[in-house]
This record gives structure tokens, C-alpha cells and sequence, in this order.
């Protein structure tokens, strides 16, 4: 099972980076990939059994759900219910930590999927830079 994981310090506390990144349906507000991100089940954000919709800047659609949340410990799971993607039996978790010495916090990034042998290097790459590009953000939204 193919496992990405990415990693980054951003330069702002670790309660100021969960309250941007930890909102289940708040993750068009700082990726560039994504056009929106809504609820669509009715489910309260944060709460696990969630479902958003996710459409990406070129219009493609991704559908996942919360697995697991813990505002104490600034940690999200989340699964994909439907995607363009040829992966299956993703899992992702995007966790949050102070870091003690200095001021920042560590984003941390990380996915198992499951994907045929002529896509396992392409998804790897790709997923990749959907994290990097993630953290990357978050670093400029919170100017650090």
C-alpha cells in the first residue's frame, strides 16, 4: 500500500494554523487547488461522519468523509468516497503540533491509498504535491 507522508514548520502558532486548517469544510479557504468545500450531508464540520464536496479550481469533484477529529489534539482523518482518482482505500490524516523550541508549528500531512501498479508512482507524485502545496500555503496565509 503506497503511503505518502509531508511535513513543514509554519511560522505561526499551532492554534492559529488548527484554526485555519481544522474546519472539515474549510479547505478551499487555504489550498490553491480548491475552488470550494462544503458539507453536504448535514453533518456539523466537525464532527465525525461529515461529508464534503470538494471541486477543484479545474472543476473536477472529490467526495470525502471525516473519520476521526480531535480539536485537542489538532488532528483530522479523513477518507475519499469518490474522486477523478484512480486510487481506492484512502485513508489521510493532517495533524498539527506546537513546536517547543521557537515559535511555529509542524503541519504534518500523510495518506495510504490503494491504486494499480501503472498509477502507484503518478499518485505518490501527485498526492505529494497536493500536501506540499497545502503547507506551502499555509505558511503564506499566516505570513510564515
Amino acid at each position: 500500500m503506497p503511503h505518502v507522508y509531508v511535513s513543514g514548520v509554519v511560522g505561526a502558532s499551532a492554534e492559529e494554523v488548527w484554526s485555519l486548517v481544522g474546519p472539515f469544510d474549510g479547505l478551499a479557504s487555504w489550498h490553491p487547488a480548491f475552488e470550494s468545500s462544503v458539507i453536504t450531508n448535514g453533518v456539523p464540520a466537525n464532527l465525525v461522519g461529515a461529508e464534503r464536496l470538494l471541486t477543484l479550481r479545474d472543476g473536477g469533484q472529490i467526495r470525502e468523509r471525516l473519520l476521526g477529529f480531535s480539536a485537542f489534539k489538532r488532528t483530522a482523518v479523513y477518507t475519499i468516497l469518490s474522486s477523478p482518482l484512480p486510487i481506492s482505500e484512502y485513508v489521510a490524516t493532517l495533524r498539527v503540533t506546537p513546536v517547543t523550541m521557537g515559535d511555529g508549528a509542524l503541519v504534518e500531512w500523510w495518506s495510504r491509498f490503494e491504486a494499480a501498479p501503472g498509477d502507484r508512482e503518478a499518485m505518490t507524485s501527485l498526492l505529494r504535491s497536493v500536501y506540499e502545496a497545502g503547507i506551502g500555503a499555509i505558511g503564506q496565509k499566516l505570513g510564515g
